[in-house]
């Protein structure tokens, strides 16, 4: 499976809203990284991780823009959008639903193994998302 096909299949997991095909993606091993000091690898990981932003923007989807790579790794660019509607449990405290909606792109680094991720690592601009949500003034300029 080439990097394309099995982003894509991440992708239609997630906005499938699939926890468990989504994790089956994963090797027993995986790392994965995310901001707000979101790291750890294994199953229960992928899950917690999964769940965070299924349960916190239940309508969300996720649109790939770009995706480039080779046999075991790549790279996907990509928009996570949704509505804020559940409490958000991040790693530095709980974020109470705010009801909006946010358009927040991302970048998606993954290593694989065959057919399954051993390496995930998110990054997306924290001071967006929390603009969007209402939470942090709008910079100036």
């Amino acid at each position: 499976m080439n990097t394309r096909e099995l982003t894509d299949r991440m992708l239609d997991t997630w906005n499938a809203k699939d926890g468990a095909a989504w994790a089956a993606l994963f090797t027993d091993d995986a790392m994965l990284r995310a901001p707000g000091g979101v790291t750890g690898s294994g199953p229960e990981m992928v899950m917690t991780f999964f769940r965070l932003w299924q349960e916190s923007f239940p309508d969300n989807q996720c649109r790939a823009v770009r995706t480039v790579g080779g046999e075991a790794s790549g790279t996907v660019e990509a928009v996570f959008e949704g509505t804020h509607t559940e409490t958000l449990h991040a790693p530095s405290g709980d974020v109470p639903a705010t009801g909006r909606r946010v358009s927040i792109p991302f970048v998606n680094v993954c290593e694989f193994a065959g057919d399954r991720m051993t390496y995930f690592a998110l990054y997306f601009d924290q001071i967006d998302l929390l603009t969007q949500l209402g939470l942090v003034a709008a910079p100036v300029g």
